[in-house]
Order: structure tokens, then C-alpha cells, then sequence
């Protein structure tokens, strides 16, 4: 029988991990304040004085705006809205009039996607 015995850790390979462990933990603080201040910049940004931008472009027709930093250029972009399943069976049935083969290719669609295996660490806050 197979038994697993925990290996023992150096001393000194402990201690290193240990500091390793406080600045993660230190960088993961100061990277959460960054953050937070990003999403509220971002936010003002995207959220408040680009529509009012672009609403005053659009309407009299600038499409670039030179600045001291570069130009800003106004755009239009059309997007496809995501696949869901009600999207992805309502298409079939246009094409397909069999409900049992609208079936089989929904489970055949939705099953095998293909998975990704990705390792991240993650901080669990104290309640």
C-alpha cells in the first residue's frame, strides 16, 4: 500500500516562500486600490462624457478631432449580439423542421464545447 507522507520543507525554502507569499499579497492590495480608482475613471469616462462626445460629433458630422495628444476619432461599429440557446434553436428551427434533430444538435452544441484548464489564485476575504 501506497502511503503519502507530507515532504519536508526546508527552512530556508519556507522563509522564502513566506515573503513571496507577503508581497503577493501586499502587490494584490495596492493592485485592488488601483483598480477601483480605474473603474471610476473609466466609468466618468465611457459612461458620462463619451456619449455626450460622440452625441455632438455624430450630429454635426466630425468624424476626427486633432488634440495636443493625438486625435480622437469618431467612429460607428456594428456588433452580432452573443449565442445564447433561444438564439441558436430559434435559427435551427428555420432550417431544420425535425424537433428531435433540433435537439440532438442543441446537445450536440452545447456539450462539447471545448475546455480550457487555467490555475490563478484567488484571495478569500474574512468575514
Amino acid at each position: 500500500m501506497f502511503m503519502n507522507t507530507p515532504m519536508e520543507i526546508p527552512q530556508t525554502d519556507l522563509t522564502d516562500f513566506k515573503e513571496k507569499v507577503k508581497h503577493w499579497l501586499a502587490l494584490d492590495i495596492q493592485i485592488s486600490e488601483m483598480e477601483t480608482k480605474i473603474r471610476e475613471l473609466k466609468k466618468l469616462r465611457n459612461k458620462e462624457l463619451e456619449p455626450q462626445l460622440t452625441e455632438f460629433m455624430v450630429k454635426f458630422n466630425i468624424s476626427d478631432l486633432n488634440t495636443e495628444t493625438g486625435k480622437i476619432k469618431c467612429s460607428a461599429r456594428n456588433t452580432k449580439k452573443g449565442l445564447n440557446k433561444e438564439n441558436i434553436r430559434t435559427n435551427l428551427s428555420k432550417v431544420i423542421t425535425d424537433n428531435n434533430l433540433i435537439d440532438q444538435a442543441m446537445q450536440k452544441i452545447l456539450n462539447e464545447r471545448e475546455i480550457t484548464t487555467t490555475y490563478k489564485l484567488t484571495k478569500v476575504k474574512n468575514k
